[in-house]
């Protein structure tokens, strides 16, 4: 799969929330801790492929790649750099083809609540 560099324009942060330690009655909470972050662009679905997500667990998501040396797995959740919306990394489709750089897409479903 060919993807011009100049796509790559999307910062993308992945990590898992950590409970920290705060000065409220609760006593603590939990925070987005970042464990890597990677350029990645935003992968355009056909129409075809749109149609058959219809009604599927997977209608309401967006499909980012990002280099396949990044070793993302599904136990990440994710966000846009600058942003506060949280995803959760719904499938990730390895590049097995014979193509320099491999690139691997994630898929991103928005995670509901805090």
């Amino acid at each position: 799969m060919k993807i011009p560099l100049y796509r790559f324009n999307k910062i993308i942060e992945f990590g898992k929330p950590k409970t920290v330690p705060s000065r409220t009655i609760e006593g603590s909470r939990v925070e987005f801790q970042v464990t890597k972050t990677v350029h990645g662009a935003l992968y355009q679905r056909t129409q075809t492929q749109q149609y058959q997500l219809v009604g599927t667990d997977l209608e309401k998501t967006i499909v980012v790649a990002v280099r396949a040396e990044n070793n993302v797995d599904d136990s990440l959740l994710a966000r846009f750099k600058g942003e506060t919306q949280l995803y959760r990394v719904a499938n990730v489709s390895k590049d097995e083809s014979n193509d320099f750089p491999h690139y691997d897409l994630v898929t991103l479903a928005k995670k509901e609540g805090k």
